[in-house]
This record gives C-alpha cells, structure tokens and sequence, in this order.
C-alpha cells in the first residue's frame, strides 16, 4: 500500500460520499412529493425515529449503489476486472457503511441551517476519508 493509493482512495472516498449524501436527498425529495416523510440521510436515525419508508428508500439506494459499482462479467473478463474493480468495491462499501453510521449527527441537530449545513460536509468529509483509507489499507492482495 502506498501513499499514492491512500490518497487516491481518499479523494475518492470524499467524492462518493457527496454523491450518496446527495442522491439520498433526491431521492427523498421525490418521495416527498408522492408521501410526505421528512429529510433523513442516515438510516440508524430512520429506526430510531420510526421512518420505514426513509429506511426502505435509503436502504434500496445503498443496494443500488453497490450493485453498481460491483462488476458483473464472464469469469474471464473477472479475473481482470476484479484487480481494477475490487478496490472501488471496497471503498464503496466502507464510505456507504461510515456515512450510514456518521450521518446521525446531522440528522439529530436540530439547530441553524448554516450549522447543520456545515455538519453535513464535515460528516461527508469525514466518512469518505474513513471509507477511502480503510477501503485501501484492507486490501486483500
């Protein structure tokens, strides 16, 4: 594992936790229109408060984004691929996991919108470091 790596996943990480962050809002902007539910990110906080559509939809998302992002190909092309795509998986899988876990914190505060803005990129950041670091250091050569 090098630097370079770590950094890399790292960036990548931070990227991928503003896009889940971001496509969960979306997403429960739209179902708001059909089903009136609150803005929720974290799906700990949706068990905790009792949101089972929040839950369901954010749980569907994560699915979504890791079969995404998990390659599906002839066994051929897999032993290539998996060299490529492996740690992308990883990553993937540990931001989605620290941002699920971190993101009940913007979820609970209950104050300013400028604080609770500032929260949620300092939540974002956080949990993609962690995701992208861990996603690199746990490589399984």
């Amino acid at each position: 594992m090098s630097t370079r790596d770590v950094r890399y996943g790292a960036i990548a990480g931070v990227g991928y936790s503003f896009t889940v962050s971001i496509l969960t809002m979306l997403l429960e902007l739209l179902a708001n229109v059909f089903y009136p539910v609150p803005i929720v990110l974290s799906p700990l906080w949706a068990i905790y408060k009792g949101l089972w559509v929040n839950l369901i939809l954010i749980l569907a998302l994560y699915g979504a984004l890791i079969i995404f992002v998990k390659p599906y190909r002839s066994e051929s092309l897999m032993s290539y691929n998996k060299q490529l795509f492996a740690p992308t998986l990883r990553i993937a899988v540990y931001t989605i996991v620290a941002e699920s876990i971190l993101t009940i914190i913007v979820d609970s505060y209950n104050g300013p919108f400028r604080t609770r803005a500032g929260l949620f990129i300092a939540v974002n950041a956080i949990a993609g470091l962690l995701g992208g670091y861990l996603g690199v250091k746990l490589n399984k050569p």
